[in-house]
């Protein structure tokens, strides 16, 4: 089933089309929004996500405009679309300038009991202040300022981004200004010379924005400034980076672009960028040059996405030859797989700034984002690196005590600053391919509960490989493709006995994703001391089962979802250099353990995945005749993919399987 809507949200003065496509299956189910950036494997052979279910829902909502026919955007030049768009223009901005006259009669708003509440400020040009609800506007927050594209406008931007209805669980403000109506009747940001005051009305939008900021101040406290914008409102988000705004701390660009003369930037203060970007963008070219739908034919080439993000890291000072190159995700149900990778400089860079580069790889001008990374994604970028630090330095960096170890190739020890004498369980948490220490804590979220599961953490780092992506020397199957002869084993063998010397160890815990999970394997199978157990995420073992004839008995958790294309749910002993399947992988181990695996026991399903409605994982587990009280497990994530979405008590369900459930006595 194919559903197209038109859109009322530009490129400049172009009317476009988006058109969804699902089957009558999808369009029965809806998908969640996605609430954490999935890691994946940088391979070859990259999973399909499920699109189809948030093209449908997506497609019913007024968004920006832009063409999505099967993943790919299409340009429509004004002539073609001057028609179909004055109409729609004319009655949407009518309609906007009614809505807005009659905010601006009432001083507060509650959209319902439970919804936020909105203070409108601005006076003879009014915008809306979002806050949590019975917030105590005394308690210092961070306040979002979101910046529509051209043509568009404040409602609809927040449509888009949905940023509001994430107010309450972030506890953020959100302001939601509207541009000025140009000469063609269409809304926009006097942001650079290049975008998009096209009739030049020279209007102080800064001057306005800073006066809103202000206004802000005296209904709620607010520590830290962000700006976010799309297209047009990109290029303000940047021309605000450039003036004077008080608290001002980062802004995150959607399709915009910083000054063509980088000297017409002011006052570049040191903040974070984040610029997000599609390599097919017809709009707002990622590799930078002129606007093509730009009227003015002296119009000035716009800096690439790469540039932009370059110039403000230069000006921080950031160490641009030592970037990093977290795990991709996904941001567009347009392009299948998690298209966006991600380049950030962070090392060397003034006030712990960092710069940040989202490339959609396929991706156009108007990025379909529902029910995928991009807004959790956004949010959990601002938010916990540069919104909460102040609670951070109050809790985690007082409750937990961090150590270097390692020697020359170094990780980080982290334990409860507070604890008795009394061991402690010692958790090895594996990155996979291509991912990073920081993806590793960000998906698995165990470093926040250290203090509570009173246990002692190491996220390690794996080294990089012929490709720059960090690998774990694991198994034949999975990941030095590349022939390294760094011994992995031994250097984790190495960071558990330093550990042993800082705190007592009660047992050993590996976990890991994908190729991390490989990894756990590997450890068990050469005898990691004082190992009780691993769990693998979407991860295997070695082929042959004598590689690991001589390994002592484990217990075993295995997740893995069944529509895994990367790591298959069915393995790939077909193949030379193949490795087991989720199933063949507990069978092996119940059977080291002399369990009877016949007599397996189903427990109750559980809801590990978001996307995927109900309790989707079954669970299976053996213990009848195992030594030692090992326990075997095998959670099945139905229809689950490579990168699970996991919900929030993820972290809580695995370390209760490792430190209460993993052993029966």
């Amino acid at each position: 089933m194919r559903r197209t809507v038109t859109l009322l949200v530009g490129s400049l003065a172009v009317a476009l089309m988006v058109a969804g496509c699902g089957d009558d299956d999808a369009t029965e189910q809806v998908e969640p929004v996605r609430s954490s950036p999935a890691q994946v494997e940088q391979q070859e052979d990259a999973g399909q996500r499920d699109g189809e279910t948030a093209r449908a829902q997506q497609s019913e909502q007024v968004e920006p405009t832009e063409t999505a026919e099967e993943g790919q955007s299409e340009q429509v030049t004004p002539e073609q679309s001057e028609h179909a768009q004055s109409a729609q223009v004319a009655a949407e901005q009518s309609q906007q300038e009614q809505e807005t006259e009659e905010q601006g009669q009432q001083q507060v708003q509650q959209t319902s009991q439970e919804g936020p509440m909105k203070v409108i400020v601005g006076g003879d040009r009014p915008a809306t202040l979002v806050l949590p609800q019975e917030a105590d506007l005394a308690a210092p927050r961070p306040l979002i300022v979101l910046l529509h594209g051209y043509s568009s406008f404040a409602q609809q931007a927040d449509q888009y981004f949905q940023f509001s209805e994430r107010v309450d669980e972030g506890g953020f403000g959100l302001l939601l200004p509207d541009g000025t109506i140009d000469q063609i009747r269409n809304r926009f940001w006097n942001a650079t010379p290049e975008c998009c005051d096209i009739f030049g009305a020279e209007t102080d939008d800064v001057g306005y924005i800073k006066s809103l900021i202000e206004e802000a101040q005296t209904v709620g406290s607010f520590d830290r400034v962000f700006a976010v914008g799309h297209s047009n409102g990109g290029f303000m988000a940047y021309r605000l980076a450039c003036e004077e705004v008080p608290g001002l701390t980062a802004i995150v660009s959607l399709a915009g672009g910083a000054f063509a003369d980088p000297e017409d930037c002011r006052v570049p203060a040191p903040l974070s960028v984040l610029q997000i970007h599609g390599t097919k963008d017809q709009s707002v070219l990622y590799e930078g040059g002129r606007l093509p739908d730009h009227p003015d034919p002296d119009r000035q080439a716009v800096p690439g996405a790469k540039e932009s993000v370059l110039r403000w890291a230069e000006r921080a000072g950031c160490d641009v030859d030592n970037a990093k190159f977290p795990p991709r995700i996904d941001t567009d149900t347009a392009v299948d797989g998690a298209e966006t990778s991600i380049v950030r400089f962070a090392e060397g860079c003034a006030d712990g700034t960092v710069m940040e580069l989202w490339t959609i790889e396929g991706g156009g001008h108007i990025p379909l984002v529902w029910g995928t990374d991009f807004t959790p994604g956004i949010l959990k970028w601002l938010l916990e690196r540069y919104g909460v630090d102040v609670l951070a330095e109050d809790s985690a960096s007082t409750e937990v005590e961090e150590r270097t170890i390692g020697g020359e190739r170094t990780a980080q020890l982290l334990l409860p600053a507070e604890r008795s004498d009394e061991p402690m369980p010692l958790v090895l948490s594996l990155h996979g391919y291509g991912g990073d220490s920081e993806g590793q804590d960000w998906y698995f979220g165990l470093p926040a509960r250290v203090v509570e599961y009173g246990f002692a953490l190491i996220v390690p780092q794996g080294t990089p490989d012929s490709s720059g992506n960090a690998f774990w020397n694991a198994t034949d199957g999975c990941c030095n493709f590349y022939g390294s002869d760094v011994d992995d084993y031994r250097w984790l063998s190495e960071l558990v006995a330093e550990a042993r010397e800082i705190v007592e160890i009660s047992g050993v815990y590996s976990v890991g994703y994908s190729n991390g999970g490989f990894m756990s394997y590997r450890v068990a199978c050469d005898g990691l001391d004082g190992l009780v157990a691993i769990a693998s995420l979407a991860g295997s073992s070695f082929g042959d089962p004598e590689r690991c004839a001589d390994a002592s008995a484990v217990s075993v958790l295995q997740i893995h979802g069944t529509r895994d294309m990367q790591i298959p749910y069915e393995g790939t002993l077909e193949y030379e250099a193949g490795y087991p399947g989720a199933v063949e992988l507990v069978t092996r181990w119940a059977e080291r353990a002399g369990c009877d695996f016949d007599s397996a026991v189903a427990l109750t399903n559980v809801d590990l995945e978001i996307a995927i409605a109900g309790a989707e994982t079954s669970v299976q587990r053996v213990r009848e005749g195992c030594s030692e009280g090992i326990t075997i497990e095998l959670w099945t994530i139905e229809g689950g993919d490579h990168f699970p979405d996991f919900q929030e008590d993820w972290p809580d369900r695995l370390l209760r399987w490792l430190f209460n459930e993993s052993r029966a006595n």
